[in-house]
Formats: structure tokens, C-alpha cells, sequence
């Protein structure tokens, strides 16, 4: 059986620091890896994963390009035959599927990337299926869209194809909705839309032929309005609201339908008006950031990552039934209080706790800082693994408070 597992062979697709669960789990499960992607980042890996048997480079500068990704990917493919091919992030999505469909192999399916990969399809989309989300219009010249936009302010701008909060924001009068055309007008194709009062959250779901295995809920917080950036995570959430959790899963269910998403990952974001009143904000067929899937492990106590490869090879995993958490599971991040220069981050108090199970700083002394933005603006960030919500919300302000930033004016 070990002989027969040491022959397959998974292609990774993009292969960062919240991807290496996968790594891991191939070690354990016998499996020979390719990876598509940058040298230095290879570099890193290589030593530290012997499953990792063959390797395409993407070049540095164009990785955060969608359209860098396929003739490698196809490259390696090529000289490995793989049993499965796995994308990692949004950036790796597409080439992801068009491999998976060129050799028959499990993904979510090429039209489902597609659709994922932009926000005025996912619209559409859910229109046409009838889903519940904020009344919307796509344009490619905001200005087109003054009138409509003032007629239900605030509104929400956005891109149709960016993540981590990138170009997101909230307008709330008409002056701010003329500053934003005088910035914005060219941009290209743009998403505004009805902004939605209440609380966010995502279902990370595993998904085999259609059939919803295993979903997840986790609780979100943002710096609010008018960015939203997400700085704390909890996983596990909604064992003690029935109601939130079932309209969750149907909701989860209905995107799943309405995109015909065959195999593979579902990150569904979206907001509450009450716990029977949802809104789709954005769907994603690709490994959730901000460590989300660690802590989806975690906090149900399995190994997703090993799940999701043997999804991708066909397999149908073992997996719990995501309504009864063993432990809560968070990830929290920093955002500087104020913009200026990085002079130090003081993350000691933040060492040597058993509730903290990974952190790390992300900009460096002499970065020039600003309240977060977007995803890239946070300054650090941390995994936390505690017994109770309870523990875990008291821990997250803990940190927080006791992280130290000094912040110089100018450059």
C-alpha cells in the first residue's frame, strides 16, 4: 500500500507560506510533489519537504499575474503525469483548471474558476440562481453610474477581480462618491454595490462531485468601514446558533449548485443581517487566506490539507461534520494606529504562550506604514489554538494591546 502511495503524484500549483500544510500532508500520505513556482521561493521549500521531486519556475516579478501560471504549470504537468494538480492561491486558480481539465483530473471545474475569478460574474451568477446579495451594478466608467449609486448610498466600490480588500470602498455621501470618480473613473471594470449593515463571515467547505462534504464557519472582524480589512478570525464558529449555521450550509449549498463546482475547496464569503438573512459578498474555489484552513483543522481536529489532496486525486476523504468544534481556533493580525515610518515592533509578549502556536512580524523596520487598507498594509500576524471562543477573544485583545509599535512621522 506505502509502494502504491509513493507512485502518485500531486502538482502544487503555487506553493506559499499557508501552503504548506499541503506539503506536509503529502510527506505523510507518500506522495511525490511538483511545484510550480518562484525560484527563491523554492529555495525555501526544497530542503524542507523531500516529497518535492521536480519544479517550475514562475518568474518574480509576473507571479502576481493569472496568466504566468499556465505554461508552467502545463510544463511540469508534462514531464510528471500527475494523479492530481492543486492551485494554492487566487493568482493560481486559473491555470489550476484549465491543467485539471486538460487531463481529466478533480477540480471544481473550468467554468466555476472562471466565474470565481471575477466578481460581475459571481453576480450574475447568483442572480440568475435566485441567491440572496446587495443589489449591484457593473461598469466600467464609475461616472455612468452617479445617479443609481446616490439613490442608495452608502455603496461599496469595488474591483471585479482583486482580493484581500484590495481597491474596496465605502461611500457614504454624494461629495465622497464624486471624489472617488475623480480618482477612479479609468480604473477599468468596476463592481458598486449596496452596502450591507451586520457581521462577517465565511463557510470554508469541501466539496466532492457536487456533494458538499464538510463545511466550516468562521467569524470575522474588520477595521469597518470604509476599507474592511479582516483582522481576526475565528473558526468554529456558530455551535450555539443553529439558525446562523443551518442558513449557512443552504447558503453554501445554493452557490455550490448555482456555479456547478465539482471537487475541491469553497470559500464563500458573506454578511448577516440576522442569523436567517444572509448576502452573498464574494465566492472563492481556492485555499482561504489569512490561515483560515489551519485553523479549520484545527479547530475541528483533522488534517484538511491532507482532505483537500486526497480530493484532488479522486479520493473521498474522511472528514467531520463541522458542527461540533474541539477547540477554538483564531488568527489574528496588527494594523499600525497611525501612517509614518516602521521604527520597531515589539512582538515579545507574544512569545513563549502555549494559546499562540505560530506568529510572525510581516513589515520590517523602515516600511512605510499606514491604518491597514488592505491585506498588505498589517504588520503582523498570529495563530492561536485555545479551548474556548471565550479564551479566544480574551487572548486576541491581550495580544493586541501588548504588541508594541513605534511609528516615526514622514519617510
Amino acid at each position: 500500500m506505502a509502494a502504491d502511495r509513493q507512485q502518485r503524484t500531486v502538482v502544487l500549483i503555487g506553493a506559499g507560506v499557508m501552503a504548506e500544510g499541503y506539503l506536509r500532508a503529502a510527506g505523510e500520505l507518500g506522495l511525490r510533489v511538483g511545484v510550480v513556482e518562484t525560484p527563491t521561493r523554492y529555495a525555501a521549500l526544497t530542503a524542507r519537504f523531500p516529497c518535492i521531486v521536480d519544479f517550475e519556475p514562475v518568474d518574480e516579478a509576473d507571479a502576481v499575474r493569472d496568466e504566468s501560471w499556465l505554461a508552467p504549470a502545463m510544463a511540469l504537468a508534462g514531464r510528471l503525469a500527475p494523479d492530481g494538480v492543486w492551485g494554492f492561491a487566487e493568482a493560481h486558480v486559473l491555470a489550476t483548471a484549465v491543467v485539471q481539465h486538460r487531463l481529466g483530473l478533480p477540480g471544481p471545474g473550468l467554468d466555476a474558476a472562471v466565474v470565481s475569478r471575477n466578481k460581475a460574474l459571481q453576480r450574475a451568477e447568483f442572480e440568475r440562481a435566485g441567491l440572496p446579495q446587495p443589489g449591484h451594478r457593473h461598469t466600467t466608467r464609475l461616472s455612468d453610474r452617479r445617479e443609481w449609486a446616490l439613490e442608495r448610498l452608502p455603496v461599496v466600490v469595488k474591483p471585479v477581480s482583486l482580493q484581500g480588500s484590495q481597491g474596496v470602498e465605502r461611500i457614504v455621501s454624494a461629495d465622497e462618491w464624486d471624489d472617488v470618480v475623480a480618482r477612479r473613473d479609468l480604473e477599468g471594470p468596476l463592481l458598486v454595490e449596496e452596502y450591507v449593515e451586520g457581521p462577517e463571515y465565511s463557510v470554508e467547505a469541501l466539496v466532492h462531485r457536487g456533494r458538499v462534504l464538510f463545511t466550516n464557519l468562521t467569524r470575522k472582524e474588520t477595521t469597518g468601514p470604509p476599507h474592511f480589512v479582516e483582522l481576526h478570525h475565528e473558526a468554529g464558529h456558530g455551535a450555539g446558533r443553529p439558525l446562523l449555521r443551518k442558513a449557512a450550509d443552504a447558503l453554501c449549498e445554493g452557490v455550490v449548485a448555482a456555479l456547478h463546482i465539482s471537487t475541491g475547496i469553497v470559500h464563500l464569503e458573506f454578511r448577516a443581517r440576522a442569523d436567517d438573512d444572509l448576502l452573498i459578498m464574494e465566492v472563492a474555489v481556492r485555499t482561504p487566506g489569512d490561515h483560515i484552513l489551519e485553523l479549520v483543522g484545527r479547530a475541528h481536529g483533522f488534517d484538511v490539507f491532507a482532505a483537500c489532496l486526497r480530493l484532488a486525486l479522486g479520493e473521498l476523504p474522511s472528514t467531520p461534520d463541522g458542527r461540533d468544534p474541539v477547540r477554538a481556533a483564531g488568527s489574528l493580525f496588527l494594523s499600525a494606529p497611525r501612517p509614518g515610518r516602521l521604527v520597531s515592533l515589539d512582538l515579545g509578549p507574544w512569545a513563549g504562550r502555549p494559546d499562540v502556536a505560530r506568529y510572525e512580524p510581516r513589515l520590517a523596520p523602515g516600511t512605510q506604514v499606514r491604518p491597514a487598507e488592505n491585506s498588505g498594509d498589517r504588520l503582523a500576524w498570529a495563530v492561536l489554538d485555545c479551548a474556548t471562543p471565550e479564551e479566544l477573544g480574551v487572548l486576541a485583545s491581550e495580544l493586541t494591546r501588548g504588541a508594541v509599535v513605534e511609528i516615526a512621522d514622514g519617510t
